[in-house]
């Protein structure tokens, strides 16, 4: 274990960096943090190249570093200096950015984000996919950072359990359509159907659209739109809680 006791060492100074979306895709490399997420890393397939943990952190709790990974014992007050969180818990842990592309599997339904701006929402809809057993979640340019804290944070674990796809375009999803997967989009539209008369036991992909405006036309051409009741005076669901909603329709239906 080495220790690193000054802000200016270039470690500490390329962690603080991967906090930008810039330098995590120049880099391929993001990190995350607290003994949870770190323990999921490193149960996962997931390349974790570094182990970053404050002096009373290693002095105080037992947590059985891996002996093939650099493990560096950070003096507390500049460990504070690289966490997102408010009340860090004292570990954190870098890995590599690696391809996300993945075959889509018949027997699967997914989650497809069109422009999906709230890490928030993005890591809550990851999360739920892991729940509801789906095949993968997809990604459309535009769509909140996958590797961003707070959506990392957000997936509670999850995000090292579901496969998740970036930079999904309309026409990808059209491929989808080709191959006989039906696409289902969230919207309140003049085809719309209830979303319990939606076929969810055949190969899908259910769209959620932005939180301000929507599913693009670009992708919502492709859709049967669904509708999900809104029985109060309230506008519209959350974006997170209106593909969980779809999701465990899905998962009614196919059980």
């Amino acid at each position: 274990m080495q220790d690193i006791t000054s802000q200016s060492n270039a470690k500490i100074k390329y962690i603080r960096s991967l906090a930008q979306k810039k330098s995590r895709a120049e880099h391929k490399e993001y990190t995350v943090e607290g003994v949870k997420s770190v323990r999921d890393a490193l149960s996962s397939d997931r390349e974790v190249t570094a182990i970053y943990a404050s002096k009373s952190f290693t002095e105080n709790e037992e947590f059985g570093y891996p002996e093939n990974i650099p493990v560096y014992r950070v003096a507390d007050a500049v460990f504070e200096k690289l966490c997102d969180t408010k009340t860090p818990q004292g570990i954190l842990a870098v890995i590599k950015i690696t391809d996300t592309r993945f075959e889509l599997d018949k027997k699967k339904f997914y989650i497809y984000c069109d422009r999906l701006q709230d890490p928030g929402n993005l890591g809550t809809v990851i999360r739920t996919a892991d729940a509801a057993g789906a095949g993968g979640v997809l990604l459309s340019e535009g769509c909140a950072d996958l590797y961003s804290p707070k959506t990392v944070r957000a997936s509670m674990g999850s995000f090292f359990n579901v496969n998740v796809m970036t930079d999904v375009d309309a026409k990808t999803l059209e491929k989808c359509a080709d191959k006989g997967f039906a696409i289902y989009g969230g919207a309140l539209h003049s085809d719309s159907i209830p979303y319990t008369e939606a076929d969810f036991t055949k190969p899908c992909v259910i769209v959620i659209g932005n939180e301000a405006n929507g599913i693009g036309d670009d992708v919502l051409r492709l859709c049967q739109s669904v509708k999900i009741p809104i029985m109060g005076k309230a506008e519209s669901l959350n974006a997170g809680v209106a593909a969980a909603v779809l999701m465990y329709e899905a998962v009614r239906q196919r059980a």
